[in-house]
C-alpha cells in the first residue's frame, strides 16, 4: 500500500496559509496586551475571577443583606 503525498504545490499553499493564520493570531494577541494594559486594575482583578455576572450579582446582593442585618442588630443592642 502506498501512502498519500502531497505535491510540493500543495504543501507550500498549505505552509502559506498556515503562515498567514499564525500572522493573524500574533496581531490579535499584541491587540489583546494593549487592552489589558489599557483596563483599570478593578477590571483587571475581575478578569482573574471566573465567576458570571449574574453570580456576581448574587455574591453582592449576599453581602448587602448580611450587612444589614449587622447594622439592625448593632442598633437594638445599643
Amino acid at each position: 500500500m502506498e501512502e498519500e503525498r502531497k505535491h510540493p504545490e500543495q504543501e507550500s499553499g498549505i505552509l502559506s496559509e498556515l503562515e498567514l493564520e499564525n500572522q493573524k493570531l500574533r496581531e490579535e494577541n499584541e491587540r489583546l496586551k494593549e487592552y489589558r494594559a489599557n483596563l483599570s486594575p478593578k477590571e483587571r482583578l475581575y478578569d482573574h475571577i471566573s465567576l458570571t455576572v449574574k453570580q456576581m450579582d448574587i455574591i453582592i446582593g449576599c453581602l448587602l443583606a448580611v450587612l444589614a442585618v449587622v447594622l439592625v442588630l448593632a442598633m437594638v443592642n445599643r
